[in-house]
């Protein structure tokens, strides 16, 4: 199973993601994540990115392409694997397109997790972080335990603080810019047929329970299969109101022609007894005989 998750920042895409980990027994491929193993390992992928990232230029498509090239290659990916961070335009769907097919490991899933705009604000903004251990907590849904018993030794409380860009007038804007660059993302997803979608609020097994139905019955199947089968089952769908609107036509021009014709046959049974009586009014006329 190869499947890609998409969401806004705060969608739980991650927390999701650790779950079908342990569901299906394939791994969580986080693009940043390989990067900066590759760059910490000096690996020459590695190498590229940092010479690429000293000149303030973010890393490019082909860069990113060759590392998640290298990841699925890797033997616990050979049963499938979960991909999450890209792609993030649509010039970088249809080159992981191209590079999956010339893997022959085509996609069979892209999952867009809905959350709405208000609840992922509040699910941001809600972010903490300790600046003794670096573990990140949610004043909302998962607040730091008191005391701290999982911070560094000799601190009985964590020490938070809120990053700036969890700050709410930056969660905005980066909510804005994610749309604008990934609407072209999901329509192309959307005409592959691939797109699936999952509404991303409330408990977390419910959440996960939404996820299983949507990929369960779906990778049973290719997914370009789906359109196809939707346009048949539409075109037979036309053709029986066709069948049933020329039916009623049919049967309508029947009943009129039969109310129709007592009608005729009493207008002929008319016509012909005035042409008899007319016949019988008219004086015979005797031929003369010749002298």
């Amino acid at each position: 199973m190869r499947i890609v998750l998409m969401g806004a920042p705060g969608s739980g895409k991650g927390t999701q993601a650790q779950r079908l980990v342990k569901q299906f027994g394939i791994p969580q491929i986080s693009t940043g994540d390989i990067l900066r193993k590759h760059r910490k390992e000096g690996t020459e992928l590695g190498k590229r990115a940092d010479a690429i990232m000293a000149k303030g230029l973010l890393v490019d498509d082909a860069t990113m392409l060759d590392i998640i090239r290298d990841r699925v290659a890797q033997p616990d990916a050979q049963g499938g694997f979960i991909l999450d961070g890209f792609p993030r335009t649509q010039t970088q769907a249809e080159a992981l397109t191209k590079l999956m097919i010339d893997l022959g490991t085509p996609l069979d899933a892209v999952v867009l997790f809905e959350v709405g705009d208000e609840e992922l604000v509040r699910r941001i903004s809600g972010r903490r972080t300790c600046s003794l251990c670096n573990k990140v907590f949610n004043i909302h849904t998962a607040p730091p335990p008191s005391p701290a018993t999982d911070c560094v030794p000799d601190s009985n409380e964590h020490q938070l603080f809120q990053r700036k860009d969890d700050e709410e007038a930056t969660v905005a804007e980066r909510l804005r810019v994610y749309a604008r660059q990934t609407q072209p993302v999901l329509s192309y997803y959307l005409d592959a047929g691939l797109l699936r979608t999952v509404r991303a609020e409330g408990a977390l097994a419910d959440i996960t329970q939404r996820l299983l139905d949507v990929l369960t019955p779906q990778t049973a199947k290719p997914a370009k299969l789906v359109k196809p089968a939707k346009r048949a089952a539409k075109r037979r769908t036309v053709a029986k109101k066709k069948a049933k609107s020329r039916t009623r036509v049919v049967v309508r021009r029947k009943a009129k022609t039969t109310k129709r014709r007592p009608a005729a046959k009493k207008r002929v049974a008319v016509r012909k007894a005035a042409r008899k009586a007319k016949r019988v009014a008219r004086p015979v006329r005797r031929k003369s005989k010749r002298r």
